[in-house]
Order: C-alpha cells, then sequence, then structure tokens
C-alpha cells in the first residue's frame, strides 16, 4: 500500500502547480508518438531466502520494448493537460545455473538449465500544468501509474513464479526547448517517487525534430530504476532499465 505521507505530498505537488499561472500560445494541440527502446538489463530479485541475479543467474540480457503516448493540451487555466503513456518490459532468457537458488519456495540447483520470463508493463495517466509554454517549455504534475509485472523460472522439474500489481502515483516534469526557425528541440521527461523501502524513478533526455505539418522523430536515452521491497509477492527487487530509444512523433 502507498505510504499516505508521499500521497500527500504528490497531492500537494499538484495543487501548488494547478495555482500557477498557464500560458499556452495555442487553443489546443494534440501529441502522439510510438517508437522502440533498446533496453538493458541489471540488478537482483529476491522471494523466498535467496537474492537472484538477473544476469549472472537468470541470463537477462538486451531486449527492444515498445514506447507509446499521446498528449492532449488545450488553453483553458483551471484544467490540467492530459498525457498518456505506455512502456513493456518482456524478456525470455536461458541460463544454466552456476549455483543452487531459491525463488518463491522452489529450489533450482546447481548446473540446472532454467528459463526465465519477465513480464512487466507501466501505464501511465498524466495530469500536468504547463507552466511555461513559449522557447522554452515546463510541465509539472502527477502521473498515476498501473504497474504489472511478473518474474517465472522454469527448469526441467521446478516452476516458480512472483507477481506484483500496484497503482502508485508519482511526481512529473517535463522540459523543452525549441531551437527556432529550425523544427530541431532538445528536452527531458521525469517522474518518480520513493516511499517506505520503494523507489519507482524514469528519466528520459532526448532531441528531436518537427517537420512544418507536424510529423517529427525524437531519439534519446531512457532509464526506469526499480526498487521494491515487500511488494506483493516480491520480497525485495532492485532493478536498472536504461538504453536508448527512437520514435516517430506527430502534432496538430
Amino acid at each position: 500500500m502507498i505510504h499516505a505521507k508521499a500521497v500527500a505530498a504528490s497531492v500537494l505537488a499538484l495543487s501548488l502547480a494547478s495555482a500557477a499561472p498557464v500560458q499556452a500560445d495555442t487553443l489546443f494541440g494534440v501529441y502522439a508518438g510510438a517508437g522502440t527502446w533498446q533496453q538493458g538489463y541489471s540488478g537482483d530479485v529476491r522471494s523466498g531466502i535467496s537474492n537472484v541475479d538477473i544476469e549472472d543467474d537468470l541470463g537477462l540480457d538486451d531486449d527492444d520494448s515498445v514506447v507509446l503516448y499521446a498528449a492532449f493540451e488545450h488553453g483553458v487555466p483551471v484544467l490540467p493537460n492530459v498525457r498518456a503513456q505506455y512502456y513493456t518490459l518482456d524478456v525470455d532468457a536461458n541460463s544454466t545455473l552456476s549455483r543452487t537458488i531459491e525463488f518463491n519456495g522452489n529450489v533450482f540447483n546447481l548446473s540446472e538449465a532454467v528459463n526465465t520470463t519477465v513480464d512487466l508493463t507501466q501505464t501511465d495517466a498524466v495530469l500536468y500544468y504547463e507552466l511555461l509554454d513559449n522557447v522554452v517549455s515546463l510541465d509539472l504534475g502527477l502521473a498515476i501509474s498501473l504497474v504489472e509485472g511478473s518474474i517465472e523460472v522454469t527448469s526441467l522439474s521446478e516452476q516458480a513464479s512472483a507477481d506484483f500489481d500496484e497503482v502508485v502515483p508519482m511526481l512529473y516534469a517535463a522540459v523543452r526547448a525549441d531551437l527556432p526557425f529550425t523544427g530541431v528541440w532538445v528536452g527531458a521527461q521525469a517522474q518518480g517517487i520513493s516511499y517506505d523501502d520503494n523507489t519507482l524513478i524514469g528519466f528520459d533526455a532526448k532531441i528531436g525534430y518537427e517537420s512544418s505539418v507536424g510529423l517529427g522523430l525524437e531519439a534519446g536515452y531512457r532509464a526506469v530504476q526499480i526498487e521494491l521491497d515487500a511488494f506483493d509477492e516480491v520480497d525485495q527487487a532492485k532493478i536498472d532499465v536504461n538504453g536508448p530509444y527512437a520514435a516517430i512523433n506527430f502534432h496538430f
């Protein structure tokens, strides 16, 4: 369950943002993008007594995933703008264990061949206010994230899985600077929260180009840090996911 202080801090931040003056140079705008993220993984997870290294023990390696987002902005000062975004982490790996491990009550022995499937999705609904909207734009708000995932380890004799599912409020911020008369822009986006011993943080830095008809490209680097403690069936986890991404976007 989310710590009450963390929720209160998030709500307070959103309230302060709503009290700030909002600037908009258009009546409304729609932004959408779709791309791919080249992910690299590191960290460990525990569901039981063993800390299991996701690289050394389970053999997780780089993989690609889908990144989608859409946002609607308007000129009504009181109402927040809305953004939805989605990404997946879906990995399948094989390895031969160099030690005996235990995962969620099941024992996997030294030299045993195991298959590991990690499936995680994060779906965000973001309410934000545009505090600046000129050559430099600045957005602040609150993201409500649905984080769903599972880790399954299978051998010829054993099968074990650990699931987690949580709705998490996070602070959201984004900044973008446009190079006048070129269509080129640079930006960064971050969202995250830390409560008790749980931390969820996402960050990306990017550069893009938008044509006169609104069609554009963007590329950058995205990083996500996940730290879980007593999170459903996961006793403890620390997983870092990072790598370059590229997307096609459209603005009208």
